[in-house]
């Protein structure tokens, strides 16, 4: 009887799951939680929602108080040690490093050379290059406060050299 009657409000859209949930979740000895609050840790550092929701699928039955207990290191401190570790490992795992990023773009570079794709591996070769500090774009934005109607050619170049550190005269200094 309940399938007859048609749902009310809008219709919900099908969120496509970030993660894969485990199906079951085991008590972490090192760490000295239940299985209930290793799912809790999980369900909040990897499973893309916020403490309360976590609470409520690791299945606790007062999420919102559950997941305050758990998180404010007094009643459980095992368990916010827990997500505390969890979150560095994760912040490790997917930390951008110079060391990643140099792996990944040389990565790229020998990918897109050997498939023809020589415009990619031009770009990823570049990016290198400014990863390890052999270029350097370098940019400059001048704020200048002049009438240039009131100059004349020779004094706007002769402004500009002053302002961009540049000598006038040309002089030999290796004599």
């Amino acid at each position: 009887m309940a399938d007859d009657t048609p749902k009310r409000g809008r219709p919900r859209k099908e969120r496509k799951q970030l993660v894969e949930t485990p199906k079951s979740f085991l008590a972490d000895d090192e760490a000295g939680i239940t299985d209930m609050q290793t799912a809790f840790v999980w369900h909040y550092t990897e499973g893309a929602c916020g403490q309360t929701e976590a609470a409520r699928r690791a299945g606790f039955s007062f999420p919102a108080s559950a997941a305050t207990k758990m998180l404010n290191g007094v009643t459980f401190p095992k368990v916010t040690r827990a997500v505390r570790v969890k979150q560095d490992e994760l912040r490790e795992k997917y930390a951008i490093t110079p060391a990643k990023t140099g792996a990944m773009l040389w990565s790229i570079a020998e990918t897109a050379f050997e498939t023809g794709a020589y415009n990619a591996a031009v770009s990823a070769v570049k990016e290198l290059n400014q990863l390890a500090g052999l270029t350097i774009h370098r940019s400059q934005n001048l704020n200048i406060n002049a009438d240039l109607q009131k100059m004349n050619r020779e004094d706007i170049k002769h402004r500009l050299n002053e302002l961009l550190g540049v000598e006038v005269e040309m002089k030999d200094k290796d004599h």
